[in-house]
C-alpha cells in the first residue's frame, strides 16, 4: 500500500519516466513473464495508465499464456479504453456507473457533466447521513443524504476542467459521525450557486464529502467578494 508521498513522488516524475517505459514496451527481446507464478518467457507488453495524468506509469510484460488481465491490480477503463491501476493507496480507482466500468477520472468528467447531479443551494432543507439505496437528493422532501455520494475523486486527482473544490467535510467510515469540517448545511445555506457533492477522498478510516462549484461561478463569487471589500 503506497503512501501520499510516494504518489507525489510518482506524479512528479511521470513525465520523465514515460519515454523509458515507452522504450521498454517497444523492448524486442523480453524479460520474464510479469504474471505471479509464471516463469516462461513475456512475448506480449502493456503500457498502464493511473487517474492523475496521461503520462503512461508502468509495463506489464506477458507470455502467451497470460495477460494485462491476469494482474488483479489492473481493470480496462470503458471510456478511455485505457489499461488502468487500481489501487495505490487505500482507495479504488475503479467505479460503476450508469452500467459502465470506469477509472476515477472518466467518471468524474462524466458525473460533474451531467445536470441532474447539480443541486441549487435554495432548495435544500436538510442534511442527513442514512445509510441505504435511493437518490442523494429528494427533490420532494429536500433531503440530502450525503451518504450516498458517488466516488468519483481520489487523494490528489485532477479536476475536470470547469469544476473547482468549494469545501469539505470528514466523516468516520465506520460509525458515520462528522469528524472534521463544518457542518455541511451552513455551509450549502451560503452558496448562491448550484453545487455538487461527491465523495471526494477514502481513507483508511474516514471519508471525505466535498462540495463542488462551477469555476465561473466561483470567479464571479471571488470578484464580488474583492467589490465589497474595495
Amino acid at each position: 500500500m503506497w503512501s501520499l508521498s510516494d504518489i507525489n513522488r510518482l506524479n512528479g516524475n511521470a513525465t520523465t519516466n514515460a519515454r523509458k517505459l515507452r522504450r521498454e514496451a517497444a523492448r524486442k527481446r523480453k524479460p520474464q513473464c510479469g504474471i505471479y507464478g509464471c516463469s516462461h518467457r513475456a512475448e506480449h507488453s502493456t503500457v498502464w495508465y493511473d487517474i492523475f495524468s496521461d503520462d503512461p506509469k508502468g509495463v506489464i510484460q506477458t507470455c502467451p499464456d497470460h495477460g494485462w488481465a491476469d494482474d488483479p491490480d489492473l481493470f480496462r477503463c470503458e471510456n478511455c479504453e485505457r489499461v488502468m491501476v487500481d489501487h495505490y493507496t487505500w482507495e479504488r480507482y475503479q467505479v460503476q456507473l450508469h452500467g459502465d466500468s470506469l477509472c476515477l477520472r472518466c467518471a468524474a468528467q462524466r458525473h460533474f457533466d451531467l445536470s441532474e447531479n447539480w443541486i441549487h443551494p435554495s432548495t435544500v432543507s436538510r442534511v442527513v447521513l442514512e445509510p441505504g439505496d435511493g437518490p442523494l437528493f429528494n427533490r420532494e422532501t429536500c433531503v440530502l443524504i450525503v451518504s450516498r455520494c458517488r466516488q468519483v475523486l481520489a487523494v490528489k486527482q485532477p479536476l475536470p476542467a470547469g469544476v473547482v473544490f468549494h469545501d469539505n467535510a470528514e466523516f468516520d467510515s465506520s460509525a458515520g459521525h462528522q469528524i472534521s469540517g463544518e457542518n455541511l448545511l451552513d455551509v450549502i445555506r451560503r452558496l448562491d450557486q448550484p453545487f455538487c457533492p461527491v465523495l471526494d477522498a477514502a481513507y483508511q478510516f474516514a471519508v471525505s464529502i466535498g462540495l463542488y462549484v462551477r469555476a465561473s461561478a466561483k470567479s464571479a463569487e471571488a470578484e464580488q467578494a474583492a467589490a465589497r471589500r474595495g
